[in-house]
């Protein structure tokens, strides 16, 4: 049987045997809105947990909009029209509107990605900036967390009286779910922040992709209501971005409602575990940095111990932002390491990269890694320890990979990037 799965804006096939016992998993149908700019403007008027923006704002208020940045799909583009309106029709003055492009540790999008995100009218009526993440004459200190977390936020992010969130909605593998309280921590964090808030699901030794309960959520959201984010406008999209539903309001409520939404596109039950998963790391197609994350999505379709991903992508801009990451991919001793770093034992590395290439490694631990892609170099899979493969060889892995079975379970994942498993 010939299988095609997406890869980056195109798509790519492999064969396998016709009576494999083999189970396709990918994003649920899900209408897209008759008209999205209406969906998004009647999710702002019935906004849920709060007041409608014109009992939030007042004249003379500034307005900082938090918006993700160019790696994820949200239709800022589309939101941002309608929620200026709703900001204006309050009495807010258009000079006291500015948007903000929260980074976390991504790094800084151009002028040109900036106008892409935000549409071009809305980019020659208003400044858009980047999250300051990274100089600490840049940042203020808004004290510390629950857990003991000293936070530094970006100070163009906080420098106003209301800050907006908005965002999509997915399944991500540190807060559970993307979306809500995110955009502000550890959307505008500083990097040491940004660092601390990773350090958490590193040390859990959890694959918290999709997951309801995520206690790294719990601390943020603790946080986020007392800094303040004052109300979110998220998206849940449809398997090729279209926007199928927009939830408004109160950063927990809202955002918990928009997760049930998100569930029917974005959740996908599985017959059974798998011995091998073929996974395409669709959407998260950048750079390993994102792409990884198909690994967790598969990793959740295979048996409780053993199994081998075979993780398709096309890494466009390589291993990523961060190049201590893929040495700590490969370091067996990663996770005790950022236990040290966790204990206040100094630390002149990127402990970021640290945090996040310790949780790949702990599943290089339980499990086969392999990636197929022509964005990594071979030098650079033999420092983190993933069986990587040119784009060439992808029918000959898999093959291979069979071959070392006598029934094997294979489930092939569409949208790794952003697909949740469920077992039925």
């Amino acid at each position: 049987m010939n299988i095609r799965v997406p890869f980056g804006t195109d798509e790519i096939s492999f064969v396998l045997p016709d009576d494999l016992d083999m189970e396709l998993l990918s994003p649920a149908p899900a209408l897209p809105a008759a008209d999205p700019v209406a969906h998004i403007g009647e999710a702002l008027d019935h906004p849920i947990g709060c007041e409608q923006l014109r009992e939030i704002l007042r004249p003379g208020h500034t307005v900082n909009i938090l918006c993700d940045d160019i790696s994820r799909p949200t239709p800022a583009h589309l939101i941002l029209p309608p929620l200026i309106d709703r900001i204006l029709a309050a009495g807010v003055r258009e000079r006291d509107i500015k948007i903000i492009m929260a980074l976390g540790s991504h790094r800084y999008m151009t002028q040109a990605e900036m106008e892409t995100k935000v549409g071009k009218d809305i980019m020659a009526r208003f400044p858009v900036e980047n999250s300051l993440f990274k100089n600490p004459e840049d940042l203020i200190n808004l004290g510390t967390t629950s857990d003991g977390s000293e936070v530094f936020a970006s100070r163009n992010a906080m420098s106003s009286d209301i800050r907006i969130g908005v965002g999509n909605i997915v399944p991500h593998n540190i807060m559970g779910w993307s979306g809500g309280a995110k955009i502000l921590y550890p959307g505008i964090a500083g990097e040491k922040t940004v660092s601390a808030f990773h350090l958490q699901a590193a040390l859990s030794g959890l694959n918290m992709f999709g997951a309801d309960d995520c206690f790294v959520r719990e601390n943020v959201e603790t946080w986020v209501e007392n800094i303040g984010l004052h109300f979110i406008v998220n998206t849940i999209l449809t398997a090729d971005f279209q926007l199928c539903h927009a939830v408004a309001g109160h950063p927990i409520t809202a955002h918990r409602q928009g997760v049930t939404h998100a569930k029917k596109v974005w959740g996908a039950k599985m017959e059974r575990p798998a011995d091998v998963v073929i996974v395409s790391s669709h959407p998260a197609d950048q750079d390993l940095w994102q792409s990884a994350k198909a690994y967790f999505s598969a990793e959740q379709a295979l048996h409780k111990a053993g199994g081998v991903i075979i993780n398709i992508s096309p890494n466009y801009e390589g291993a990523g932002p961060h190049d201590e990451y893929i040495a700590a991919i490969g370091d067996d001793h990663a996770t005790e390491l950022a236990r040290r770093v966790c204990d206040g034992e100094p630390y002149d590395g990127d402990v970021l990269a640290l945090s996040i290439g310790a949780l790949v490694s702990q599943m290089r631990g339980r499990r086969k890694l392999m990636m197929v892609s022509d964005g990594l170099s071979a030098e650079q899979y033999a420092v983190c320890k993933i069986d990587g493969r040119p784009l060439s060889d992808l029918q000959a892995v898999i093959d291979e990979t069979l071959a070392a079975y006598d029934h094997p379970k294979v489930t092939v994942i569409t949208h790794g990037g952003e697909l949740t498993v469920y077992q039925s």
